[in-house]
């Protein structure tokens, strides 16, 4: 995101958390302003926390999860679950979005013709009586690459955090013989 957006986005965000009566601490907006600058990238808290301290080295761990728990709560922060025993998060740019990931690569991406899907999930809510709030949708599967190398699911009853999704090491999925 260029200089300028971010800084404007950081001002709206503070704005937000202004109005609804928080703080406006330097250390929140140092959080804000790396969020902001990393769009499009899912961070998780620790490289977030990488991050951040390159700019506040005073900036610990817990400010992080209660900074990214004060957003989440407010819908100006979404969670994303990759199914690694950790969460990634993302500023939401819209109501909602789709994400499809790789159980045993952990490649992801981003589904195309967001619009329509979105459109198609807000008309079963209102017909079920919902107004959603934003969110992020991730759904598991296997990519091409994995399925070309034999990867199959995990075996019955084992954790999925067992599959080495975004490992170096080799997947503790079963593999085709």
């Amino acid at each position: 995101m260029q200089e300028g957006r971010v800084n404007e986005g950081t001002e709206e965000y503070l704005r937000r958390l202004k109005s609804r009566g928080f703080r406006l601490t330097n250390q929140r907006r140092v959080i804000i302003e790396t969020l902001l600058s990393n769009l499009g990238i899912h961070l998780n808290a620790r490289e977030l926390l990488e991050l951040a301290q390159k700019d506040d080295p005073s900036i610990g761990i817990a400010t992080i999860y209660r900074t990214i728990d004060l957003l989440n709560s407010l819908g100006m922060l979404n969670q994303v679950n990759l199914e690694e025993g950790f969460l990634r998060f993302e500023v939401p740019d819209e109501q909602m979005h789709f994400h499809i990931f790789c159980r045993s690569c952990g490649k992801t991406v981003h589904l195309p013709d967001e619009e329509s899907r979105m459109s198609d999930v807000q008309g079963w809510a209102q017909d079920m009586g919902f107004e959603l709030l934003p969110q992020t949708f991730e759904m598991a599967g296997l990519c091409k690459e994995c399925r070309e190398e034999g990867v199959l699911e995990p075996f019955e009853g084992a954790s999925p955090a067992k599959c080495a999704r975004r490992s170096r090491r080799k997947p503790r999925c079963r593999l085709m013989q």
